[in-house]
């Protein structure tokens, strides 16, 4: 009898080490049906895998931390002697009058700080935390009152043996994720029924069970590096728990705070190496680009200053396709009046800021930029893309009349170039400024206007160029005119003009739209002051998507009667979950198809050529635009297949300057 009532007690004492994990699990189950909800993009059974394995992760890892804290707190009040470990079961009765404490501490957090316009991310963070502290302790006294209840039964029964060893916990996380299942789908039905949702006619690809496989494999996974932090949290709590007051149990928190600074270390080593591997393969010369341009109107070309190797890949790319004058001229019905200029300098064509503004404005002096009637100022993307869709639109409008300048300020892809953010600002600042000073050593007349340009990362850098400005910063430092396309969430200068009223800000010259209808759709007075445009579809994540979409219920997950039709009207915010779908959809709306232009995500071709027209004040019929419009889409899908050719070495044309304007057949041929 005994050793039955040892082994008993060990079992007590094993449980009572597992609850954190255990409340983690059914938090981690509930999460599940929440995962598979409809949010701003379709996605594929892999992406599915990856929110559900991921969204599992974060809830186990959070119901995992509360209950660590909280036992942590019950050890510390129940032990009789400094490291000594407390009596297992009066630490779960602690933990459990612990946990209910937490719950009401939670529920009084949230009470404190509801939900109100424009708070900051720190009042949303102490209500996100009481909702997580309510969560987490709800599972672990859920977790206590099953072992309670366990424990109740008579020990000599068989039966009764193989009850208390069953997974109960995950039955009753099952349990949990069938109702919220049941909720979800009622939720989204009802969004349908009510009309007007588009996004609930969208379809996502997945099936759910290999959607679920993935995602216990992305659990799987993330698990190994889970136990391998909690086994360095407890190593790091015994250690200090000899020398120091308190128990394991106490000290195991600063253990884990030990053991994700290494994982962090080991992350951010991993990170750099991909960055070493992808900023090298921007550098290589492709097939399609391997000979320098012979156009003396751009860079790398005839004797620029500019040296062609170091003009990057998306460099090269910008100033071979420049449009040639016969082209502008078989589009527009018009005689071109000139050749398009564009300079572009990439971030190894000089060694600092100053230098590469330098190298910029000796292009344009160059070429003849500043006696063109239109300079456009681009900030590019991460990789150094430029939109050709808003260039071309400029060059076909203008009849060539125009020049455009590109400062390159990073070689990764935007998600992967967010600390070069300070870099782009401070050289498109300079690069504005050293334009401003040439443009006013001419008369007037012969100024050329100035526009800037910007897309994605590329709009957050030439935006925050002017934070704490206003629109008195864009008109102060000679800018016409300003376009931006799927502005990043995080670009400071665009939440503060179309936030509260500033001094510095006309919002009569400001406007930030999903598509061209809601330009349409204004009063002419209000249209023709328009100066300053930002296009950001309501189901783009890269506009929606911030660190603060963690901890904070964002304004486009309002109520569902407002919400724009393509955000779907059951979607619900959900701490750190919902983080991990926009993350997804984010991905998911920067895949574009060559030549299928759609508004929509962060594809901003459909309509972009009206909002150039519009928005630069260029002259163009609504014919000319019509045929403009047909032509990008041919000269899209034509470039893609002459790329594809040379890549795939089975012959194509050897220079495309040489390429005479091609339908779509000849460009087939």
């Amino acid at each position: 009898m005994s050793q039955d009532v040892s082994a008993d007690g060990l079992r007590e004492e094993g449980r009572s080490a597992r609850r954190a994990s255990q409340a983690g699990m059914l938090l981690a189950a509930a999460a599940v049906p929440k995962s598979f909800e409809r949010t701003l993009m379709p996605r594929s059974s892999r992406d599915q895998g990856a929110i559900t394995g991921l969204s599992m992760v974060l809830t186990y890892a959070a119901g995992t931390v509360v209950q660590d804290l909280v036992e942590s707190v019950a050890s510390f009040l129940v032990q009789r002697r400094p490291g000594e470990e407390p009596d297992s079961l009066a630490l779960r009765r602690a933990t459990m009058v612990c946990d209910l404490g937490a719950i009401g501490a939670g529920l009084a957090l949230q009470k404190m700080f509801p939900e109100q316009r424009n708070e900051s991310v720190g009042r949303a963070a102490a209500r996100s935390g009481g909702w997580l502290l309510t969560a987490g302790a709800t599972a672990g006294f859920a977790t206590g009152f099953i072992e309670d209840v366990l424990n109740s039964f008579d020990r000599a029964s068989r039966v009764d043996r193989r009850l208390r060893r069953a997974p109960v916990v995950l039955i009753g996380g099952a349990a949990i994720a069938a109702v919220s299942e049941y909720v979800r789908r009622r939720r989204e039905a009802l969004g349908a029924l009510e009309g007007g949702d588009e996004a609930a006619s969208e379809e996502s690809h997945v099936a759910i069970g290999r959607s679920l496989a993935i995602g216990a494999g992305v659990t799987a996974a993330l698990g190994v590096l889970a136990v391998a932090e909690r086994t360095m949290a407890s190593i790091t709590g015994q250690a200090l728990k000899e020398g120091l007051p308190g128990g394991e149990r106490f000290w195991r928190m600063a253990g884990h705070l030990a053991a994700l600074g290494a994982l962090g270390a080991l992350a951010y080593a991993g990170l750099d190496k991909v960055h070493q591997t992808v900023e090298g393969g921007t550098g290589k010369i492709e097939p399609a680009f391997d000979k320098p341009p012979e156009s003396p109107f751009v860079s790398g070309g005839p004797g620029s200053a500019v040296d062609w190797q170091s003009m990057g890949r998306e460099g090269r790319r910008h100033v071979i396709t420049v449009l040639p004058r016969e082209w502008i001229s078989s589009v527009m019905g018009q005689p071109a009046v000139a050749d398009p200029i564009r300079i572009f300098v990439g971030l190894d064509s000089a060694r600092t800021e100053m230098e590469r503004v330098s190298l910029a404005i000796a292009g344009l002096e160059q070429t003849g930029a500043f006696d063109r009637e239109l300079l456009i100022a681009v900030s590019p993307t991460g990789t150094g893309y430029v939109n050709y869709v808003a260039v071309e639109s400029a060059e076909y409008f203008t009849l060539g009349n125009c020049a455009t300048v590109t400062l390159q300020y990073s070689k990764r892809p935007s998600p992967l170039s967010l600390d070069r953010v300070w870099e782009g600002r401070k050289q498109f600042r300079l690069l504005l400024a050293a334009i401003r000073r040439k443009l006013y050593e001419r008369p007037p007349e012969r100024r050329p206007r100035l526009v800037v340009f910007g897309e994605s990362l590329g709009a957050h850098t030439s935006q925050d160029a002017f934070v704490n400005q206003g629109t008195q910063g864009l008109e102060d430092a000679g800018v016409d005119r300003a376009l931006w396309i799927g502005s990043p969430h995080l670009s400071k200068w665009k939440a503060q003009v179309i936030g509260e009223d500033r001094p510095d800000v006309d919002k009569s010259l400001l406007a930030d739209v999903d598509n061209f209808g809601e330009i349409e759709a204004m009063a002419p007075e209000a249209r023709s002051k328009l100066r300053y445009v930002m296009i950001t579809h309501h189901n783009d994540g890269v506009g929606l998507f911030g660190p603060d979409l963690l901890i904070q219920k964002p304004a486009w997950l309002g109520e569902p009667a407002t919400r724009p039709p393509t955000v779907p009207k059951s979607m619900k915010w959900v701490p750190l979950v919902t983080a991990v779908q926009t993350t997804i959809d984010m991905n998911n709306a920067m895949s574009v198809v060559p030549g299928e232009f759609v508004a929509r995500g962060h594809d901003y071709r459909a309509d972009l050529a009206r909002f150039v027209r519009e928005v630069w004040d260029l002259k163009a019929t609504d014919e000319q635009l019509e045929r403009v419009e047909a032509a990008l889409r041919r000269y899209e899908g034509f470039r893609q297949e002459w790329m594809d050719a040379h890549d795939a070495k089975t012959g194509s044309p050897d220079a495309l300057v040489d390429v005479k304007f091609p339908t779509r057949a000849k460009a087939k041929a």
